[in-house]
């Protein structure tokens, strides 16, 4: 794993607005945005939005106008789109990204048919003015490690170790558990998330999002879901999930040039539904004829192409960009536009990584809030459902429709509950909001000041005190994410009203930042371990025919199968079941954490990890205003914390490499998560925010994402700071 060199006590708040981590730094050469010069691929060509000199000016650093829910909603409630209508053009935009892009961004597409049955009882809701919820009519999608009952099939889940099950099928809708009859012999299951998304709020959605497996990964090449098998065990290379903010660049350039000239409401609701309107699987976007033609040459040029020709004309500005991991497909649906809201979950950064090089909004809240049941484990003290969306206002919207309980549960003091309508399924739903009379206070006052000052004064962050910690400031961030993260941080005191404090060493130690990645990975790889043990071929998984696999695999020419001669039948079974049914980074996790459990590693490993997780946890606790604490020493306390969301850019994937980036060191990736890791081991509710960096390069992120979190149970908080800062 990566050595991480911590910068000590550098003041960020001194990078200079005009340092050398501009975009000059780190641009490469990339065509200028004339489409009139488009020529079509040759054999030592490829095909180009013009001349690849350095012309920047030409270049936009903006995407295409994304449409949002709070939108979505006004048209939809004032009768001028239908739900019908908008789920149709999210159809057609997912179609167009899976087959005329290639994202991969779905593990399974809903048929039209069932799609459009949703929405036309949403339309019918709606015209009689009693519409279930604010996201009701709107085109949802849910990562593949949740249950959506009957829209849920075993073989499109996050594991082809999944691919056969139980024979009956389970409706939990109606909370009785009762066994129905189907013909195709599926277990399904609906999760609480699920229930609560489609039936209590009446969202539509259109489709299972791909992911790494079992959320095992933070690039989002670790997908199983189409990994074929050409031998026993030997796993052959599969499509990634691309990052689609470079074709999104593309797109914009090639779109009208009259909708940057768009000002106001009505300008924008005219363009949507123009396009929604005239929407096309073919031609979701509206762009002509020879430009389209050309962008899809491309596409083929860089996912289905020679690799070994590319690299012989130099053409190493690949536009296949890693969106992230493990929710990779939530994140590129969502920046896509292909969904308006995405939900996922988020272990060690899994929404918020992705949201960070998609551009989009990536929301986790604090651990516990939203129930685990129907969800697919992988570290189960800290798996948790969230959320991805395309701005802060829709997140907001998505965070108070999904929080509300239609039945909320009373506890025997006669206090209702109002995080979560199922805790009864779910016994961690409960962990972190079980808080004192003081706490809760304490927390509404902050929030209702916050509302008061969003409404009333020009300074929405008044009486906001934000913290910037010197522990997460680390000798290899870029120059770049320096200068944003400064720049961020200046605009919510300047613009938006809020105390900025510097928390120093003293307060959070860097030496426990430094050992949170590796506490991480020793407890999360120990609870992958226990909770896929389950995956075995007997209770649950695959069955895996040992007598054809026996068939096939020739001990003498392949030592590696030569253990299974000295197994019992029973052990070939398990072992057989277990090699064809995990991909390679889930059967590394499943060892090393086996590993940190034996006797002779479990007390210097795994409690060792517990030891440096809770310690943590409770300065990171100490920190906040609105702690329980014994409210001393409150000038050094904040409200909030801002940092980067990711130390790196998006890596280039290579679709023609077997492991999709370059050969190296497989726990490279692992420091992707660095600093997201810290938040999650202490459950700290968080949101990842795009800030723009005015890069003018369209292989470049055209934003970064930054980091708010704050105590448990702050999620309105967190949320209000993000959108200031999104809107600064």
């Amino acid at each position: 794993m990566k050595n991480l060199r911590w910068n000590g006590k550098v003041q960020i708040f001194r990078v200079s607005s005009t340092s050398s981590g501009t975009a000059s730094s780190r641009s490469r050469s990339v065509p200028t945005a004339t489409p009139s010069a488009i020529r079509p691929p040759t054999s030592s060509r490829r095909p180009r939005l013009g001349d690849r000199r350095h012309h920047h000016s030409a270049i936009t650093t903006h995407l295409p106008p994304r449409l949002t829910i709070p939108r979505a909603m006004r048209l939809l409630r004032d009768s001028k789109l239908t739900s019908e209508m908008l789920c149709r053009h999210s159809y057609n935009l997912a179609v167009f990204g899976e087959r005329s892009l290639l994202l991969n961004a779905y593990a399974k597409l809903l048929d039209v048919d069932d799609i459009m049955e949703q929405s036309k009882e949403s339309d019918e809701r709606i015209r009689c003015g009693h519409p279930k919820s604010d996201l009701d009519g709107i085109p949802v999608t849910m990562k593949a490690n949740i249950a959506v009952g009957k829209y849920w099939e075993m073989p499109n889940a996050c594991s082809a170790i999944l691919s056969q099950g139980a024979k009956r099928i389970y409706d939990t809708s109606d909370g009785d558990g009762e066994v129905v009859n189907t013909s195709n012999d599926r277990a399904v299951y609906e999760s609480d998330v699920a229930r609560r998304l489609l039936k209590d709020c009446g969202a539509v959605i259109i489709g299972i999002t791909n992911m790494d497996e079992f959320g095992m990964g933070s690039l989002g090449i670790n997908n199983s879901l189409r990994q074929g098998t050409t031998e026993v065990g030997v796993h052959t290379p599969h499509p990634y999930t691309y990052n689609p903010i470079p074709w999104m660049h593309r797109i914009a350039l090639l779109r009208d040039t009259k909708q940057q000239l768009f000002t106001g409401d009505e300008a924008y609701d005219d363009f949507f539904l123009e396009c929604i309107v005239n929407s096309t699987p073919r031609n979701p976007h509206d762009i002509d004829e020879e430009s389209l033609a050309n962008l899809l040459n491309e596409v083929q040029y860089w996912v289905c192409g020679n690799n070994l020709e590319r690299m012989n004309n130099g053409h190493d500005d690949s536009p296949l960009l890693s969106p992230g991991g493990s929710s990779s497909g939530a994140a590129a649906a969502t920046s896509h536009g292909s969904c308006l809201l995405s939900i996922g979950t988020d272990t060690g950064g899994s929404l918020r990584l992705p949201a960070a090089w998609t551009s989009t909004v990536g929301f986790k809240p604090t651990y516990g809030t939203f129930s685990r049941y129907g969800v697919v484990s992988y570290a189960s003290s800290l798996d948790t459902v969230g959320f991805v969306t395309g701005t802060t206002e829709c997140a907001m919207i998505s965070w108070n429709c999904l929080r509300i309980a239609k039945n909320a549960v009373t506890n025997a003091g006669g206090e209702s509950n109002g995080w979560n309508g199922q805790l009864c399924r779910d016994p961690t739903a409960t962990s972190y909001h079980k808080q004192n009379k003081a706490f809760d206070a304490h927390n509404q006052s902050h929030t209702s000041v916050l509302g008061q000052s969003f409404g009333m004064t020009s300074k929405p962050l008044a009486n906001i005190r934000i913290g910037i910690p010197h522990a997460f400031s680390l000798e290899e961030i870029p120059s770049l994410i320096k200068r944003v993260w400064s720049e961020s941080a200046s605009s919510l005191q300047n613009v938006g009203g809020a105390t900025l404090v510097d928390i120093s060493d003293s307060k959070l130690s860097p030496e426990l930042i430094k050992m949170a990645l590796a506490s991480y990975y020793v407890l999360a790889c120990a609870e992958a371990s226990s909770n896929l043990s389950r995956y075995d071929g007997l209770r649950y998984g695959m069955d895996v025919d040992l007598h054809e696999c026996s068939n096939d695999i020739d001990f003498a020419e392949n030592a590696d199968f030569g253990p299974l001669l000295d197994m019992t039948t029973l052990e070939q079974q398990i072992s057989a079941t277990r090699v064809n049914g995990f991909g390679e980074e889930t059967q590394r996790r499943i060892l090393a954490g086996t590993s940190v459990l034996s006797s002779d590693r479990f007390h210097t490993h795994y409690e060792a990890a517990a030891v440096a997780r809770a310690k943590l946890s409770r300065s990171l606790e100490r920190i906040f205003r609105s702690s329980l604490d014994d409210g001393q020493n409150e000038g050094d306390e904040v409200d909030v914390m801002l940092v980067p969301t990711a130390l790196t850019f998006p890596p280039k994937l290579n679709p023609t490499c077997v492991d999709g980036v370059e050969a190296g060191d497989p726990t490279a990736a692992f420091v992707n998560d660095v600093m997201t890791i810290p938040i999650s081991l202490g459950g700290f509710p968080s949101v990842s925010v795009p800030v723009n960096t005015g890069i003018s390069n369209i292989n470049e992120c055209s934003s970064i994402g930054m980091q708010i979190f704050a105590s448990r149970g702050s999620e309105d908080l967190v949320l209000r700071v993000a959108n200031a800062l999104q809107n600064r």
